[in-house]
């Protein structure tokens, strides 16, 4: 097949749906299919077999698209809207494929050129208007669930990352045209030259004797950046030497958060790194005790859970069901999204290393079982087959 892989996102980054938009487009190509993935303008390039990357054009001045609804986006997702069509009337393609928004380009593309539609559903779009803020609960969003719905009904099939955005779609369209494609474990790259964890851990300020808390991932409200400098002032209250080191986030959040940990007063034992790639990632899961999810809305599975947890190293999880519909006790630790009960999390692995080995061990076996890249790559092959 020769598929118009929509993605209106910056293509690459080391967060979820860039990460998830690579692994399907890899899987696609591993099937022997060419693709034209079309994409914002920002982003690192990425060499995929059969894959070829477009990009809209950039806007002087606008800014890169933030997460989440924005300005940005829409005049982005306009041009690939645009670009998307050209596409189609210079090329012949035989199915697109729709990640999250992209559905609503590629659901009246597919009408007008008769071509089927996979709608890629990473979340319940009206659900993240809702928790944002960017429209209010009333006509407009009321439209939008239409709207939805709608594209929701007419794709040929509809993937989801986890069982309730299964259960959320199933709501909306007959189960068989569901197809659940959970993400599996990102393979970081080799660090970056001469550098060791030790070296990383000397320029970042940490002595030995430390007990280190890890967080990766963005610092928007919803992953629980406030539950978690809120429960490292329980844990440093009883753990002096306990340090929080947070990776990634853009530039006002990290500020923001900076400011909240000095009004807090654990600035000494939080340390902000700011963006850093993936290439960083195996040391600071190296030098980590335990890793932190304190994620506090949605309802779809962290992406870093599963790279998380092919870590070996405990994981300290909300339980909620964005976590618990693939964590459970036996492979991590569960604690309330709330600052007390988090920090007793954090504080019972710190002083428990066995324990730590033992849910660190089971979350290994348990992901490199269920969640690979085979797995993934037969499950795609199978929604993909409901085309022919």
């Amino acid at each position: 097949m020769r598929i118009l892989f929509l993605a209106p996102q910056p293509f690459f980054e080391a967060r979820g749906t860039p990460i998830n938009v690579r692994n399907v487009v890899t899987a696609l190509s591993g099937l022997g299919h060419d693709v034209d993935l079309l994409v914002y303008p920002h982003g690192e390039n990425v060499d995929i077999p059969n894959v070829a990357i477009h990009r809209v054009i950039k806007v002087p001045g606008l800014k890169k698209a933030p997460i989440g609804p924005s300005k940005e986006k829409l005049v982005y997702d306009a041009l690939i809207s645009i670009h998307a069509l050209w596409l189609m009337l210079t090329r012949r393609y035989d199915a697109i494929h729709a990640v999250e928004d992209s559905a609503f380009i590629a659901w009246p593309l597919g009408w007008l050129f008769r071509t089927p539609f996979v709608f890629d559903m990473d979340s319940v779009m009206s659900d993240q208007l809702r928790y944002s803020g960017f429209v209010g609960d009333g006509v407009l969003l009321r439209m939008f669930e239409w709207m939805e719905t709608s594209a929701l009904n007419s794709a040929k099939a509809v993937i989801t990352v986890c069982g309730s955005l299964t259960q959320a779609a199933c709501a909306r369209v007959p189960s068989g045209k569901v197809h659940q494609v959970e993400d599996i474990p990102m393979d970081p790259p080799p660090p970056p030259a001469g550098y060791t964890t030790a070296r990383l851990k000397k320029e970042l300020g940490i002595g030995e004797g430390r007990l280190i808390a890890v967080y990766t991932g963005n610092l928007e409200p919803y992953q629980g950046a406030d539950l978690m400098i809120e429960a490292a002032v329980e844990v440093v209250k009883r753990e002096p030497l306990a340090v929080f080191v947070i990776v990634g986030g853009a530039e006002a959040d990290v500020e923001k958060y900076r400011r909240m940990a000095e009004t807090l007063g654990v600035a000494a034992n939080v340390i902000f790194t700011g963006h850093k790639g993936p290439e960083w990632m195996a040391l600071f899961y190296e030098m980590a005790d335990v890793l932190l999810s304190p994620r506090v809305k949605g309802t779809n599975t962290p992406l870093k859970i599963y790279t998380y947890l092919k870590t070996g190293k405990p994981v300290v999880a909300t339980d909620l069901p964005t976590h618990t519909q693939v964590l459970n006790g036996e492979i991590a630790l569960l604690a309330k999204p709330e600052k007390m009960a988090y920090s007793e999390g954090i504080l019972l692995l710190f002083r428990d290393k066995e324990l730590c080995e033992r849910i660190g061990g089971r979350g290994k076996d348990f992901v490199e079982k269920n969640f690979n890249r085979e797995m993934f790559d037969k499950k795609i092959a199978s929604a993909y087959e409901t085309l022919r």
